[in-house]
Order: C-alpha cells, then sequence, then structure tokens
C-alpha cells in the first residue's frame, strides 16, 4: 500500500519522539583521550600515543600551538610541546573541534551549507565564551568554550537524517525544522557522548533569556553561552540587555554588553584562529543561518518555533513533493 503525503514527516518526529534517531559517534581518537583526560591514573606518554595515532589531528594541535594567541613563544613541533604549552583541557577542546568539523558536513549541498554556516557560528560562540568565562574567577574558560562548540550539535543528528531519508527540503522549511528540534536532540547526542550534565543542561537552555535565577545568585556555562550568542549577532546593539538575566549574572552592565567584543578583540581573535577560523574570515550571514530568537516578553523564556507553524510548512511542502510524484 503506497503511504500518504505525511508518511516522510512522521518518520521524523517518530524518530524524535522514540530515540530511534540515529546519533553519530566520536571518532576513536577523540573518545580514548576523553578517557584518559578523566582517568587520574593516565600518564602524558599515553596521551601523546593516543594523539599521534592520527597524524592530521596531531599536526592541526601543533598548529594551534604555534598560533597567534601564543606568538611571544617559541614555536614548538611536536605533539608533547603543543600539550605542554595548551593544557590537556584545551587540547581536548581542540581535538573535539577538529572532529566536528570534519562530521558537519554532508552530500545534499543546501544541507551542507546550512551546517557549515551553523559550525562556523559555534566556534566563533566558542571564542567568545572562552573570554567571557575568563573574567568569572568560579568558571573554567576550556569548559565555557566546549559549551560554544556543542551549543546546536542537535543539527548534526537532524541533518544527517534529513538527508539519509532524501528529504528536498526548501531553505525555509529546514530552518523551521531545525529550530525547533535542534535543542532537545542535541541534548541526547551528548548523554550518549557522556558530556557532563552542566553542558546537557546548556543546549536546551541557552536560548532562554529570562530564564530563571531564583536560585542562581551566580553565573553557570548556560548564561556564558547565551551572552556569546547574543553577542555574535549582527544586531547586538538592538538587544534591551537589561532583559537579559545572563548578563546581570555575569556582572555585566548594558554598556560592558555593547562594547565587550570590541574591548576584547585580540583576545577573541587568538581564540578564533585557535579554532580554526582564520581573521580573514566573516561572521556567518545572518541572512541565511537560523535566527536566535530574541524579542520575547519580559516574564517568558523564549520558544524557538511554535509546533503548528513548522507543521503546516513541512505538510505543505510534503504535498508538493507528492503531487509531484502521483
Amino acid at each position: 500500500m503506497t503511504k500518504g503525503p505525511h508518511f516522510l514527516l512522521e518518520q521524523i518526529l517518530v524518530a524524535i519522539e522514540n530515540d530511534s534517531l540515529v546519533l553519530p559517534t566520536l571518532p576513536d581518537v577523540a573518545i580514548k583521550l576523553q578517557e584518559l583526560i578523566d582517568d587520574p591514573r593516565a600518564s602524558a606518554d599515553q596521551i601523546v600515543l593516543t594523539l599521534n595515532s592520527d597524524p592530521f589531528i596531531s599536526a592541526q594541535l601543533i598548529k594551534s600551538a604555534n598560533g597567534a594567541a601564543f606568538a611571544d613563544k617559541r614555536p614548538v613541533d611536536n605533539v608533547r610541546g603543543a600539550i605542554s604549552r595548551l593544557g590537556y583541557h584545551q587540547v581536548r577542546n581542540l581535538v573535539m573541534a577538529i572532529t566536528m568539523n570534519k562530521m558537519f558536513s554532508a552530500m545534499t549541498p543546501l544541507i551542507n551549507r546550512q551546517m557549515k554556516i551553523i559550525w562556523e557560528r559555534s566556534r566563533a560562540v566558542a571564542a567568545v565564551s572562552y573570554v567571557l568565562a575568563s573574567h568569572q574567577p568560579h568558571l573554567s574558560p576550556d569548559q565555557a568554550m566546549l559549551g560554544g562548540l556543542v551549543h546546536r550539535i542537535g543539527v548534526l543528528p537532524l541533518c544527517l537524517h534529513i538527508e539519509k531519508l532524501h528529504l528536498n527540503f526548501t531553505e525555509d522549511v529546514l530552518q523551521e525544522l531545525l529550530q525547533q528540534y535542534t535543542s532537545a536532540v542535541g541534548a541526547k547526542l551528548l548523554q550518549k557522548w557522556h558530556f557532563p550534565n552542566e553542558l546537557v543542561v546548556l543546549v536546551g537552555e541557552y536560548e532562554k533569556l529570562q530564564r530563571d535565577s531564583h536560585n542562581m545568585p551566580t553565573a553557570d556555562y548556560t548564561d556564558v553561552v547565551t551572552l556569546a550568542s547574543l553577542l555574535q549577532q549582527d544586531e547586538n546593539h538592538a538587544i534591551t540587555w537589561e532583559h537579559v538575566l545572563a548578563a546581570q549574572r555575569l556582572g555585566l552592565s548594558e554598556e560592558d554588553c555593547q562594547t565587550f567584543t570590541e574591548r576584547n578583540a585580540e583576545r577573541i581573535t587568538a581564540v578564533a584562529e585557535m579554532l580554526g577560523i582564520s581573521t580573514g574570515d566573516k561572521k556567518p550571514n545572518s541572512a541565511t543561518e537560523i535566527p536566535f530568537q530574541t524579542a520575547a516578553p519580559k516574564t517568558q523564556a523564549i520558544s524557538p518555533i511554535q509546533p503548528p507553524r513548522m507543521l503546516s510548512l513541512l505538510r505543505a511542502w510534503l504535498g508538493r513533493f507528492w503531487n509531484k510524484l502521483s
């Protein structure tokens, strides 16, 4: 019996709801490195050996250790020297960035372009997150950077699933779908990858500008990524910063927020370069990127895209697709 036009839509929605959505796995070198860093008994030789097993990752780490952030230091020419300079946790973040850069790609041009835009922005957010957290004595800049890198990780399994089903979405429909489900899928993926709970929570909460602060007297990593994401918007001068509770918890005034990237441009650029963003790169094109929504009532958390609107768009597209096949 021929399936109806809504069958393809239901495949995506059911896969997400019943946890049958295929989630990608981290490369072996990234998994092994994480295990070694978390193991207090692991030796430096074991970590060096693991990283040397992947020539591409080794070369990228050495390149990062000789980047602008360390311009005043002597060049290093081996993995051991790179680890000594960067530190274990920074090495972990860079390996994550290198492997994710490979994973954020697809054969379908539209999906591939959207993934590249989101990944470029994620690295930019990670760089700003690192600098923001460096002003907070109780937060680790390395952990904040990792939060920035993975805050949109849910895009990865969603896009791969859409491509697997050969769904030729329009750009508007693709953006609606990703905006609606990226956070939930991202949390599931980080749980599978055994990430700390504070980062699992981050991917689902960072867009909520009025996130409850009654039991949160100090800023956390979600606050850092929230603010870093806003600061990366081309129209951030139009944001009502007094309504952004993350800024308050980070101790930043409206003027601080408006001038942060300018005042810290050199440090942000150095970290961005370490993450593989060329100093000549431009910000992602806001006209083609899934928007980070900021217009919300003062007492209401952001709700990305209302399901009925998304479903109507998808069903309209699927209807046209099905008619062409009939």
